[in-house]
């Protein structure tokens, strides 16, 4: 009975492994695809987007709805939806996650992230090249010292585990956390996007680094919302009265269940 336990539990492992791969690479294709349309030669939605503010409420728009999306998405709900390093690590800090699964999560998201730039590439072409395109690379604003950047990253990752880990470990509140996740991930870009880059994800910009060859930011980009991730874990793991987390790999829900997968976002 335990043997057979545990090569059910290693094949759900495994497909929760491949969940997180499928759905990181869809959230990096509709982030290149998104890039493309907004900055790219000839587009419509460029010319009816014109505005920077315009373009950033549409990359926060899309990129919240998205991620809400795969939430509940047989993705999601398979392996948690993290899409993120930075919450896997911050889960398996908090006890809520395996280390093994926490490794494997990352390495999967981050594989995710260049498999879904690679695909934008193969669906737009040279387009996605151009340098206001740049395979949908986060920026930030010129002048902004690199101290700034790491330390916006750390907090609004920090920021968005504290709105996140508040509905899921709360069953009346965990039906909600799809669009809370969402909703804070386009808040968060809106407040911080403009200036900081808005990522608190190092899958979101792993593979438009690396496609883009500029990886002069890529460190902070991946470091920070890990060290932000990192801390919360470690804080509120400390608290002697922070209700205790799902467990990170739940079944797949069956047909007619409540589309609830008590994890976080990206």
């Amino acid at each position: 009975m335990g043997a057979e336990s545990r090569r059910s539990r290693g094949r759900h492992n495994w497909r929760a492994w491949l969940s997180e791969f499928a759905a990181t690479a869809i959230l990096l294709l509709v982030m290149v695809t998104l890039f493309r349309g907004l900055f790219g030669a000839d587009s419509v939605l460029a010319r009816v987007l014109p505005s920077q503010e315009g373009r950033l409420v549409a990359d926060a728009m899309v990129s919240g709805t998205t991620v809400g999306l795969l939430i509940v998405s047989p993705f999601g709900r398979r392996s948690g939806g993290h899409m993120n390093p930075a919450v896997s690590l911050a889960f398996w800090l908090m006890g809520a996650l395996p280390g093994r699964d926490a490794a494997a999560y990352a390495a999967s998201q981050l594989a995710g992230s260049v498999a879904g730039v690679a695909v934008g590439r193969l669906v737009w072409g040279e387009q996605t090249a151009h340098p206001a395109v740049g395979f949908a690379t986060i920026r930030a604003s010129a002048h902004i010292p690199w101290v700034a950047v790491f330390t916006s990253e750390a907090a609004t990752t920090a920021l968005m585990l504290a709105a996140v880990t508040f509905v899921a470990a709360r069953p009346r509140l965990a039906l909600w956390l799809p669009t809370v996740a969402g909703s804070v991930i386009a808040a968060l870009i809106l407040l911080v996007g403009r200036w900081m880059g808005g990522s608190f994800n190092p899958a979101r910009q792993f593979g438009p680094e690396l496609f883009s060859h500029d990886l002069a930011w890529l460190w902070v980009y991946l470091l920070a919302p890990l060290v932000g991730g990192g801390l919360f874990g470690l804080v509120r793991r400390r608290l002697p009265h922070a209700p205790a987390l799902p467990s990170s790999l739940p079944p797949v829900p069956r047909a007619g269940s409540p589309a609830v997968t008590g994890q976080a976002a990206p």
